[in-house]
């Protein structure tokens, strides 16, 4: 969904997880940013896409897109013939952009005909192209960080120790919402795999601040949309994020008008959309929604 554009200074504290009551873990701590060290520096995973049966070239994944993207450099490379241009629906706000149709895009066996794809810069969304939820559909995503890659398809049930399971609930537009709580405060939260940084609303940040459940220190940041649009941010921590027995502590969140959460219709009440920022600090986050659940394995070290 976006990227941070500016440097900033380390915030006071540490990310850490726990799940309870069974499991109670911290992490290592993470490395200490300063002026050189961007603020989105994690690790992305991709999937292998065929395009007319050429390729394959490594795509992002994201489940907080409602429409897929490709480069502009790939797409005239493959001469995709062009269609109608769309609005394309950013942090920012909503741009026109032009787009192209491939005759068939595929991902191991799974196959989708006549695909219409936006077209963006490569420079700004940083990957080959991006599947948005117009393509994943109800299918299962698995993001194996401990073993670097990314897997689509069913997700079988998982009772082990080392996971937590937490439900989710789709809504008609494709988005699946997380019942969470900050500070024990009811908020709805999102997993959104295409977005570097975890961000939250306005009405979350004046939750968070009457109920003095975000740190003292905050810092003032930019981000950018794939588009290349920009908007201002506020960077600051917040203590406690809950997501079913799932716990965050010190989470580094940018609160701002992020547009996102206007065209999702989740402006009006507190929400927070969950980044690889936070996500790669598990050993696996499996999304199976044909049971409607999310699950979390934390890392064994």
């Amino acid at each position: 969904m976006d990227s941070p554009i500016i440097r900033r200074r380390a915030l006071a504290g540490l990310l850490a997880l726990t799940a309870s009551p069974v499991l109670a873990r911290s992490l290592p701590d993470p490395p200490q940013a300063d002026k050189t060290t961007p603020l989105g520096y994690v690790r992305r995973l991709t999937v292998q896409v065929r395009i007319n049966d050429l390729g394959p070239y490594p795509f992002l994944i994201d489940t907080g897109a409602n429409a897929s993207v490709i480069s502009g450099e790939l797409a005239a490379m493959l001469g995709l013939p062009a269609g109608e241009p769309v609005n394309l629906h950013g942090i920012a706000g909503t741009e026109r952009v032009s787009t192209v149709t491939a005759a068939s895009i595929a991902v191991g066996r799974r196959v989708r005909k006549g695909l219409t794809l936006s077209v963006l810069p490569g420079r700004f969304i940083q990957a080959p192209g991006i599947l948005g939820l117009d393509w994943l559909g109800a299918q299962g995503l698995v993001l194996d960080f401990a073993r670097e890659e990314m897997r689509l398809g069913p997700v079988a049930p998982r009772t082990d120790e080392s996971t937590v399971s937490v439900p989710i609930r789709a809504t008609r537009s494709g988005l699946h919402l997380i019942e969470a709580s900050v500070s024990g405060a009811l908020t709805l939260a999102f997993l959104d795999t295409g977005s570097t940084t975890t961000v939250g609303n306005m009405a979350l940040m004046r939750q968070a601040v009457r109920r003095r459940a975000v740190s003292s220190e905050w810092a003032d940041i930019e981000l950018q949309s794939l588009t290349g649009q920009t908007m201002a941010g506020r960077l600051a921590a917040l203590k406690t994020v809950s997501l079913g027995k799932v716990n965050l502590r010190n989470l580094p969140v940018v609160f701002g008008p992020v547009h996102t959460f206007d065209y999702w219709g989740l402006s009006d009440r507190p929400a927070i959309l969950i980044g690889i920022d936070v996500l790669n600090a598990f050993d696996s986050v499996a999304l199976d929604f044909m049971r409607g659940q999310v699950h979390f394995s934390l890392p064994s070290a």
